[in-house]
């Protein structure tokens, strides 16, 4: 992101498919949202990138992760497909 000079970029540290917090939260999310358009109405030219200060309360792992996004899957009937590289 650094190289290309991305006009403003804003991170948070979550699980992929989590990025303003949990579903149902909206306290949490209201207040990444708040932040992340402070920080880009505020951001001083191309290139400004700021890591939101956030933490997700559990350890993220790639096997709950895909244990979770299979159940939800599961749960909406949609088809599962099994990925194998």
């Amino acid at each position: 992101m650094q190289q290309v000079k991305a006009p403003r970029s804003v991170f948070i540290d979550f699980p992929l498919g989590h990025q303003c917090g949990r579903p149902g939260d909206s306290e949490l999310q209201t207040q990444i949202l708040t932040d992340t358009l402070n920080i880009l109405a505020s951001a001083k030219g191309p290139g400004t990138m700021v890591d939101l200060d956030y933490q997700w309360d559990e350890l993220f792992d790639w096997g709950t992760y895909l244990r979770d996004v299979k159940e939800m899957i599961e749960e909406e009937g949609a088809q599962v497909f099994e990925l194998t590289p």
